[in-house]
């Protein structure tokens, strides 16, 4: 028998989310080779039972629970709610399990590429490992913080557990959440970066291909990026479909629609579950 390296990967989902976490755990698992196996930790905000046996007809699961009271006073928005949140606790809900470092991955991704390649990612000393946000790469002044290093998109996360356990990462994003509020506007994603930066390590774009970057809304803030975001909007190997706009109800125009709407019809979930009048008529 050969034996297989687990990698864990952890995401969040309420309810309203779980047909589309789907998505995300059936096109990781298509794109996995044999010799990998993986293991999924949802964070779990309320899934129902007939939606966590849909989920475990893809692979193995296992559910974690966060102290919500943690995050119920900080800003939610249309499509930001509290769960988005509960990825800051990831190292204190695996503190009993063995591993070095997990891959968190956002709900509203489409996986094209064998996730290992990302796993195996050397990031040195760094806490994370993280892709530049295009549409905010300059935005540590507004977060009151003194650097060059770039902001970064929280979608894709892979974390170094020790290092943010050892650096304390958890009590220092909720105590800038609680402490600044006035300069929070994307969430979790503001607060991570206050606390992060300088100690995140660059990953390919790639990685987290956000809808303003398929679109080519902003322009690189470098040479470097310049060349990697165009081999990034070439390949991309995951598609985050950040901002309101969603394949499933408002989204025009993306190039990756299509084949999102594919595997979600193609998932466990029952074609019409969870459609809006928008999906229906893409479909």
């Amino acid at each position: 028998m050969t034996n297989t390296t687990v990698i864990p990967i952890v995401s969040a989902s309420d309810e309203k989310y779980a047909p589309y976490l789907g998505v995300m755990i059936q096109s990781l698992l298509n794109h996995l080779p044999d010799k990998y196996s993986v293991i999924f930790y949802i964070i779990d905000d309320y899934i129902s039972e007939q939606s966590k046996e849909h989920l475990s007809s893809l692979g193995q699961i296992q559910y974690l629970s966060v102290n919500k009271a943690l995050y119920q006073n900080f800003l939610e928005s249309d499509h930001i709610t509290q769960t988005a949140y509960y990825r800051i606790s990831i190292p204190d809900l695996l503190v009993d399990l063995d591993y070095e470092k997990v891959l968190y991955l956002d709900a509203d991704m489409l996986i094209l590429d064998d996730i290992s390649k990302l796993f195996q990612t050397d990031l040195g000393d760094a806490i994370v490992g993280a892709v530049i946000d295009p549409g905010q790469a300059k935005a540590s002044a507004r977060l009151g913080i003194t650097t060059n290093d770039y902001y970064f998109n929280s979608g894709t996360l892979l974390i170094q557990l020790q290092q943010w356990r050892k650096n304390h990462i958890t009590k220092k994003t909720i105590d800038y959440l609680t402490n600044f509020p006035d300069k929070i506007i994307y969430h979790d994603q503001d607060a991570l970066n206050a606390t992060l930066y300088e100690n995140w390590f660059p990953l390919h774009p790639k990685w987290n291909m956000q809808t303003s970057l398929i679109f080519r809304k902003h322009n690189a803030p470098d040479a470097h990026y310049a060349k990697t975001y165009e081999e990034a909007i070439t390949l991309p190997s995951i598609i985050h479909f950040t901002g309101h706009d969603k394949p499933w109800n408002t989204l025009q125009g993306h190039p990756y629609t299509q084949a999102y709407l594919a595997q979600l019809q193609a998932g466990p979930f029952k074609k019409n579950m969870y459609q809006t009048k928008e999906t229906e008529e893409i479909l």
